[in-house]
């Protein structure tokens, strides 16, 4: 949250569009000519997940942050440079305008995409990275994912249609929730 927190500061108090539209912001609040607040449609949000054309590596998460000051987020992503082996092998620039993603279902722990790309790519999604619990999916076989952009997913997509998925299945929780079990029925059976 302290990523998110220091977004806030940097760009969103200071109404950066680019920012704004890579958090598929739907509606920003404006002041009308009577200056009372009104919800304005904002069309240039990216939606739920885009390839850029391009990516750019900084050299860590503080010149990440200052990058989206002008930047366009559909055609740019900010990477760290410590995710830089990720990208190896990635041609930016070479895009197919048959290439699409969609969220085809949206649960609060399990994200689901259908992609077709022409291909690979770097896909961006507009959902905030946590790497502890959050894993990804394609095609069902698990795999990386990186932060790009300060605080957002971005994942490698293959040549082809696939399914893609983000599963929230934080390990502790699931380990705690064992031992208070255990705990739980010994001190029953103690009793």
């Amino acid at each position: 949250m302290k990523k998110y927190k220091e977004l806030i500061d940097y760009h969103i108090d200071y109404k950066n569009k680019s920012v704004l539209n890579m958090l598929n912001t739907k509606y920003i609040i404006v002041p009308d000519s009577g200056g009372a607040p009104r919800a304005r449609v904002n069309y240039a949000a990216l939606g739920s997940a885009w390839f850029p054309q391009e990516f750019k590596m900084v050299e860590n998460a503080d010149s990440e942050i200052l990058a989206l000051d002008n930047f366009d987020p559909e055609q740019t992503a900010i990477v760290d440079k410590r995710y830089s082996g990720y990208l190896e092998g990635i041609q930016p620039g070479q895009h197919d305008t048959t290439d699409s993603i969609n969220l085809t279902s949206y649960e609060l722990d399990h994200l689901t995409y259908s992609a077709h790309s022409s291909s690979e790519r770097l896909t961006v999604f507009s959902e905030i990275f946590y790497d502890k619990g959050w894993q990804a999916y394609i095609d069902g076989k698990p795999v990386d994912h990186i932060r790009v952009n300060y605080v957002l997913r971005a994942l490698r997509v293959p040549t082809g249609d696939h399914s893609i998925e983000f599963q929230f299945h934080p390990e502790n929780y699931y380990r705690g929730e064992k031992i208070s079990f255990a705990s739980s029925l010994i001190l029953l059976l103690y009793v």
